[in-house]
């Protein structure tokens, strides 16, 4: 990774970290939502993992002309999602590095003074979690119910590392997302999953803030952020495993806090994660892949979350890989089973219950 510019500010308050791969234009909207906040204390770190659509300069230029603290930094390779995050967060020298996606923005000129506030006013945790809002749908997502410390240990790390799944609008101790620092997960598209849920294994405070400071999804006319939902439907006969990023969240999330575990609570936790992968996490994504691909396509990505792929690598008991298969057939069946409209109807009822379970 080559530092190409940088104008250095000390130590900020916010390291804002966006990992960018084209979508520029998405990018440049982001950024004008960085530059007309009222908290000024903070630098923009990005980095480039090896983009092809040859508007560096534009990004640059912007920051140039802008009075914000940068890093800018760009791989000659391409970088997938995971170390390209990860290397966002290694330009970063502030006090907290605040993550955020290249095609989503600040919610208003005050977004990051109430940020913050917040921060300020619980001591500084070592972990926030903030609220976002779908641009294109106007759906708000309340990650957080209320406005708490909800607190710390590998415990309260197994309940919340869901909350991660939308990396803008994560919160995290510099020094120790620097220090927490692995190639491990790569691949599975949930780097700020493991280092948020480990940081809170380990003890950190997770600060729950009740405000929507992120916009989600930014619209820009005649371009296409690049998604599953715009892959072309697959005409395959047959069914085929299709083995997805979403068989290792589980994993993910047990590798954060295991060493923070007793010997005897492990098994019990790792159910009590996957039982939230398998319920919460999974079901949407079958139906979604009905709706954009095929019946066959979603049973392939069933086959792909069987417990062989969602228990790999690790050293399990008779009974967790018993309860793990049964569940998964359970939920498979409902999900493949289960009308699109149907679930459309229940949707909000089903994520305010995930959200309270």
């Amino acid at each position: 990774m080559n530092i190409v510019e940088e104008r250095k500010l000390g130590m900020p308050l916010f390291s804002i970290c966006v990992p960018q791969y084209n979508r520029t234009s998405f990018l440049l909207k982001c950024l004008e939502s960085f530059l007309t906040q009222t908290f000024q204390d903070f630098e923009v770190c990005i980095s480039d993992g090896g983009s092809t659509d040859s508007r560096h300069c534009d990004i640059l230029d912007v920051l140039r002309q802008s009075k914000m603290p940068f890093v800018w930094a760009r791989s000659e390779q391409n970088l997938q999602y995971d170390p390209n995050l990860r290397s966002s967060i290694s330009l970063a020298r502030g006090r907290y590095c605040l993550l955020f996606g290249n095609d989503d923005m600040l919610s208003g000129l005050s977004a990051l003074e109430k940020v913050a506030k917040e921060l300020k006013t619980y001591r500084f945790p070592e972990v926030a979690i903030v609220n976002y809002r779908e641009l294109g749908s106007g759906k708000t997502f309340h990650r957080m119910q209320r406005t708490k410390i909800i607190g710390g240990g590998p415990h309260v790390a197994a309940t919340r590392f869901r909350d991660f799944s939308f990396v803008s609008g994560i919160v995290l101790d510099r020094a120790l997302a620097q220090k927490h620092a692995t190639a491990v997960w790569d691949g599975s598209e949930m780097y700020q999953m493991f280092i948020g849920s480990r940081i809170i294994a380990e003890g950190g405070r997770l600060l729950g803030i009740d405000d929507v400071i992120v916009l989600k999804d930014i619209q820009i006319a005649g371009e296409l952020v690049d998604s599953y939902a715009q892959m072309p439907v697959l005409r395959e006969r047959g069914i085929r495993e299709r083995r997805l990023p979403l068989n290792k969240y589980g994993r993910v999330a047990f590798d954060a806090v295991a060493p923070f575990l007793e010997p005897q609570e492990k098994a019990r936790v790792l159910r009590r994660i996957l039982f939230q992968v398998l319920v919460f996490t999974y079901p949407p994504w079958l139906i979604e892949y009905r709706r954009v691909q095929s019946q066959n396509y979603a049973m392939g990505v069933a086959l792909g979350m069987r417990s062989r792929n969602l228990l790999a690598g690790l050293d399990t008991d008779w009974w967790t890989r018993t309860y793990v298969n049964l569940l998964h057939v359970l939920v498979s069946t409902i999900g493949l089973l289960t009308p699109q409209a149907f679930y459309e109807f229940l949707r909000p009822r089903l994520y305010a219950l995930a959200k309270r379970t």
